[in-house]
């Protein structure tokens, strides 16, 4: 036996590389080539097949055509027509991204500092006072909130209100935008990270990770207004006649 095993062993070492030269090692193929070849967003409201190799490539018997609105989640970009889409659709702006897909809101693209809450010492009485405790209960609607400060305090542009009363972007009609209550920013530091990476795909200003605040609708006072420091989620009150570097603005839409 032994003899047999020295012999079988000569023969391998007299092959050398050519007996490793014959082993052939196959690609593997792509999702596309396996027919995994359409996003979640493109194949919405049917079953899918997620390719093994990449979780984001996914199958599905009829997919969507990608100029045709999807349904928004928190996270889409929301385009000038006031609809999501799964690719960006030819001849239609990006405004905003979604944060709130129940009250069908969108938060802007960008952001503006230097902007007082106004009305310092002024109590505007159509508002309800609201406290840093019972803010996800109280002045919820920051479209309401922002009417009646508008209406108190007039139209211009230079207090938080106005500025979000007077914004147009992607032709939409004066008044269409809003400052966001305090109850709607707590939701967008909730989805932050979708949200983040959904502005850099748009070409918007992503919420920054260093502690700077955004003014919301929600007044606490006739001295104070409550705003969110964004990047911890931190509600707090805030004097309405500030105006600095590191206090913004950034309003939503509602679709």
């Amino acid at each position: 036996m032994r003899k047999y095993l020295l012999l079988a062993g000569a023969a391998l070492i007299g092959l050398g590389g050519s007996a490793y030269a014959a082993i052939d090692c196959a690609v593997p193929p792509t999702c596309d080539e396996l027919g995994y070849a359409y996003s979640s967003a493109e194949c919405d409201g049917q079953s899918v097949l997620k390719c093994p190799f990449d979780q984001t490539k996914v199958f599905c018997s009829e997919p969507k055509d990608p100029n045709a609105p999807i349904t928004c989640t928190v996270g889409s970009i929301l385009y000038n027509d006031l609809k999501c889409y799964s690719k960006k659709p030819s001849g239609k702006t990006a405004i905003g991204v979604v944060f709130d897909h129940n009250k069908k809101l969108a938060i802007a693209l960008d952001h503006k500092n230097n902007i007082p809450w106004g009305a310092y010492g002024t109590d505007i009485s159509s508002l309800t006072n609201c406290t840093t405790s019972n803010f996800s209960t109280c002045g919820t609607d920051g479209k309401d909130n922002t009417q009646k400060i508008v209406s108190a305090l007039g139209t211009g542009s230079d207090y938080a209100a106005g500025y979000c009363y007077n914004k147009t972007d992607g032709g939409q009609a004066k008044g269409s935008w809003f400052l966001p209550s305090a109850v709607d920013l707590k939701l967008v530091f909730n989805n932050k990270t979708t949200i983040n990476t959904a502005m850099t795909a748009a070409g918007g200003t992503k919420i920054p990770s260093t502690n700077i605040w955004y003014w919301s609708s929600t007044e606490l006072s006739s001295n104070s207004a409550l705003g969110l420091v964004l990047n911890i989620g931190t509600v707090g009150s805030y004097t309405k006649s500030y105006s600095g570097s590191n206090n913004y603005v950034r309003c939503a839409v509602a679709y």
